[in-house]
């Protein structure tokens, strides 16, 4: 006698919606749930970002920048230590020893280690052409550091990383992450443009104008027409970047004064990467 299985008329375990509707369901519960710990997250790192000692941020300093202390450059020092001394006397950034040290790599770029090192990258030596532009861009980073960006973004990456790891799945950590990216441009974004401003009011206080601020960014966007790349990226377009200074420039009536051009051992100095 042939065995014909009875059709199933019904089953807890299985949905009567459609396949597609499901996985539509589940996407959009993943994004609701990933948007809510991106923001719990994001509190969480600033609670603690404004709130950590610099004691504590100087030691975890000292962990990173191991692999640039061969990369001391005293050119780049000298500049930076003139613009701290420029710093208001109550700023809390004088409990900071800054120190800066140099990258080799092309990219034009520097970024900020917790505990008060920049690190310059060569590419962006090659790129500025004077000293009002390259003080322009230590005083951006200092701006991170007024405000602290590095440790609220080093605390939340560092969030995310733990909770995607918990995550089953192989592919969970790498979507995790790659989404809370997305989340994180937007807000890097905005972080970059108020450092902006603030390294625009040290230079004016440094130089008694701010000719040589937006030069930079200048060159920079007649380079990158395009605005597609930006889209994704942490950094905002060069041109809306020269926009917002202009227009704070405009805002706050600084003066346009003469920049002050690199001499030729100056600059044969910067292009050469040379560690000193």
């Amino acid at each position: 006698m042939k065995f014909t299985p009875k059709p199933v008329d019904g089953d807890v375990n299985l949905s009567g919606k459609h396949p597609l509707r499901e996985a539509v369901w589940l996407v959009a519960e993943l994004l609701v749930i990933l948007a809510l710990l991106y923001f719990v997250f994001g509190f969480v790192a600033q609670f603690v970002a404004v709130r950590l000692p610099v004691k504590a941020e100087i030691w975890i300093g000292s962990k990173l920048e191991a692999k640039y202390q061969a990369h001391t450059d005293a050119f780049l020092q000298d500049h930076l230590d003139r613009l701290v001394r420029e710093l208001p006397a109550d700023s809390p950034l004088h409990e900071y020893s800054f120190k800066i040290f140099l990258d080799d790599s092309k990219k034009i770029n520097a970024f900020a280690l917790p505990g008060g090192s920049i690190v310059v990258f060569q590419g962006l030596l090659n790129t500025v052409r004077s000293e009002n532009e390259l003080d322009m861009v230590l005083a951006h980073e200092l701006g991170h550091f007024y405000h602290r960006d590095h440790l609220r973004a080093m605390g939340r990456n560092l969030l995310l990383f733990l909770v995607a790891r918990l995550l089953p799945g192989d592919q969970s950590p790498d979507l995790v992450l790659w989404l809370a990216g997305k989340f994180e441009r937007r807000y890097s974004q905005k972080q970059e443009l108020a450092a902006d401003s603030w390294g625009l009011d040290l230079l004016y206080r440094r130089y008694g104008h701010v000719g040589g601020a937006t030069d930079f960014f200048r060159r920079l966007s007649q380079k990158n027409k395009s605005h597609l790349a930006y889209f994704l990226a942490t950094h905002p377009h060069p041109e809306d970047r020269l926009n917002s200074l202009n227009r704070i420039i405009e805002e706050k009536h600084y003066p346009v004064g003469e920049t002050v051009p690199f001499s030729s051992g100056q600059k044969e100095k910067l292009g050469s990467g040379a560690a000193h």
